[in-house]
Parts: C-alpha cells; sequence; structure tokens
C-alpha cells in the first residue's frame, strides 16, 4: 500500500513563544511523507521571523502569509495550496504525539476512512512544567452504530458516542474537503461548521482511543488575545451566534432539520451559555465591567428565537441553566441581570 502525504495546517497568530514546540513535534513525526504549511495571519509579534528561523533548520516547513483574517481564512489559505492526500490541523500553541499521523494513516487506509478522529488532553503552564488536566478520549467500540450527525451534536451530552467539534483532532481526507467544497466559512467560530459539513459528507469516520492532541491553555497576554479568546464584546458573541445559524441553515438545505432540531438545540443553548457571554459574566466573572452585559442581553434578545427549553442528556451545569437562561430572556436587561448573579450565587450548579 503506498504512502500517502499528509498536509498538516497550523494557523499561526502571535504564538511566537510556543511555535518551537509545535514545530518539533510535527518534525519528529514517527510518519515522515508530511507537507507543513504555516500560515501567518498577520502576525503582530515576532512569529514570523521565528518560522523562518525555523525554516532554515527545516526546510520542509512551507510559510505562507496574509493580512490578518482569523483562523479561518488562514485554514482555507493552507487548503488552497496542500498537496496532501489527507490533512491534519494543528494550532500554533499546540502539539501532537509523535505517532499520532502513522496512526491515522493507518486507520484510514485499513478502514477506508474519511475522518480519523482522536482524543486530546488539556495542559497549562505551572512554573517550570507542564501539567496535564482534563481529557478527552473516545471509546471506539460506542460508535458501531452511532448516527454521527447526533454525535456531532452530543458533544455536551451524557452520551459515549459524542463527538468533539473542533476541526483539529481529525485527519481528513483532503479529496472529502475538496469534492464537497468544504471549508471555513467564517473568520471565528469557524470549526463547528466545518466539521458538521464534513461529517454529513463522510461515508466512514473512525475513532481512536488515543489523547495524541495537547491543547495548550495559556494565559495570553494582551497582544496574543484573538477575538475567540477576548472578554464580552460584540464581535464575538455575533460570530458564535452566525456559526450557529450557519449549522442551522446547512441541516435545512439537506432536508434533515427537523430529524435533528432536538439535538441541535440541545447543542445550540448550551453555546449561548459558552460562547454568548453567560459563562464569562456569571460563571467565571470575567467582563463584569459596565459595557459587558448589556451586549450580552442585546444579542441575547435578537436570537431568542433560537433560545429553546431543549436540554435532555446535557450534563448537569448546562441543563439546569438553561432554564434560568430560558427566564432571564423574557425579563428587562436589568432585571435578567439581577437575576442571573442572584441564581449563581443560589441555586446554580457547581
Amino acid at each position: 500500500m503506498p504512502n500517502p502525504v499528509v498536509s498538516i495546517i497550523v494557523p499561526v497568530y502571535n504564538v511566537a513563544p510556543y511555535l518551537l514546540r509545535c514545530v518539533e513535534s510535527l518534525i519528529h513525526q514517527t510518519y515522515t511523507f508530511t507537507e507543513l504549511i504555516f500560515v501567518n495571519d498577520g502576525s503582530t509579534d515576532n512569529s514570523l521571523a521565528v518560522l523562518q528561523s525555523l525554516q532554515q533548520q527545516y526546510p520542509v516547513i512551507k510559510i505562507l502569509s496574509q493580512e490578518n483574517a482569523g483562523p479561518g481564512p488562514a485554514r482555507n489559505n493552507g487548503l488552497d495550496h496542500a498537496n496532501g492526500d489527507y490533512v491534519l490541523f494543528v494550532d500554533g500553541d499546540d502539539w501532537i504525539d509523535p505517532e499520532t499521523v502513522a496512526s491515522c494513516v493507518n486507520e484510514a487506509q485499513t478502514h477506508a476512512a474519511d475522518i480519523v478522529c482522536f482524543g486530546f488532553r488539556n495542559v497549562y503552564q505551572q512554573g517550570d512544567s507542564l501539567v496535564e488536566a482534563e481529557s478527552w478520549t473516545y471509546e471506539p467500540a460506542s460508535f458501531t452504530n452511532s448516527d454521527f450527525i447526533t454525535s456531532f451534536f452530543s458533544e455536551a451530552m451524557h452520551r459515549k458516542d459524542k463527538l468533539n467539534t473542533a476541526a483539529w483532532g481529525k485527519l481528513y481526507r483532503r479529496s472529502l474537503i475538496e469534492d464537497h467544497f468544504i471549508r471555513f466559512r467564517q473568520s471565528i467560530f469557524e470549526d463547528s461548521p466545518f466539521v458538521l459539513e464534513a461529517v454529513y459528507a463522510s461515508r466512514n469516520i473512525r475513532f481512536l482511543a488515543d489523547t495524541f492532541y495537547a491543547y495548550f491553555i495559556r494565559e495570553k497576554q494582551v497582544s496574543q488575545h484573538s477575538v475567540t479568546s477576548q472578554r464580552v464584546n460584540g464581535e464575538k458573541i455575533s460570530s458564535f451566534y452566525s456559526a450557529d445559524l450557519l449549522m442551522k441553515e446547512f441541516l435545512l438545505s439537506k432536508n434533515i432539520f427537523e430529524k435533528y432540531r432536538r439535538y441541535y438545540y440541545a447543542y445550540h443553548n448550551t453555546r449561548i451559555l459558552q460562547y454568548g457571554g453567560y459563562m464569562e459574566i456569571y460563571v467565571a466573572g470575567n467582563g463584569q465591567h459596565q459595557e459587558a452585559w448589556p451586549i450580552f442581553f442585546a444579542l441575547l434578545k435578537e436570537h431568542r428565537h433560537d433560545l429553546t427549553m431543549d436540554r435532555k442528556g446535557l450534563y448537569r451545569a448546562y441543563r439546569k441553566r438553561i432554564v434560568a437562561l430560558n427566564i432571564g430572556a423574557m425579563l428587562s436587561p436589568w432585571l435578567a441581570h439581577r437575576f442571573f448573579r442572584w441564581y449563581e450565587k443560589t441555586m446554580a450548579a457547581k
């Protein structure tokens, strides 16, 4: 069986301190038939200089540069220049284990898979050491008779056959992406719509039990903030709602929305909590400045028609808060703001 080429695409934005670790994890893969595509997304630190220096040491590195447009367009740029039979996405401050590509290619070729999914572990810096926190581990046997669209929308549910909806953590057959014209449809919160399209188009998805991907959780300096990592702001929340609308419209276009209605809304409701501003303002306590909560409520009210009580099977921390979210959405902004603060102090699941 021939050795297929794997294109590894890395969007890079102000991650200079972490690039060496990422690059070396890709260079030292046990599988050597790879092309490494780094897309400098208008970094304002010395990320480009670091990449150019590493390119001198490792000529296999290909560097693309663009004006800052976000990780979605950066990944699209990488896809447009990819030549591999398979594609793998890695973020510039993350890394993968040495056997990742070899294991994924073997699984893909053995089972004629369109996508191979593998787990990840959260890692953070503690002094001079890296500490592993919680991980996402797949149980391959759980997916034997799974509906993968249901698995996609079950990310926050008590199901063994749930799918991580990030673009990374997966090997994709590139012809799947190209034949179905799959691209990242917006600048940020771009992962889920892309993965949904890929999952829908796939005939065969395989799962590995390994946590090959290291997702680095870092304290970002102001200059390193992306839109998604910033505190509550209108652009961030609007982009989240746009991403979920893209997924709803995709399901409608394929005439399968009614089939997955309950799962879609349960998924969407949790994401309102996660990315709509609620968790940042009322749970984590971030962004509780005067401007934050009015932004959250203005966009919640604007998209109130897509907020439902669908919550069956969700984790308790989301399930109970969805009830509170629906109550608050019916109140005036100031009363809702007071209600949510009271709810988190007295009633919320800990």
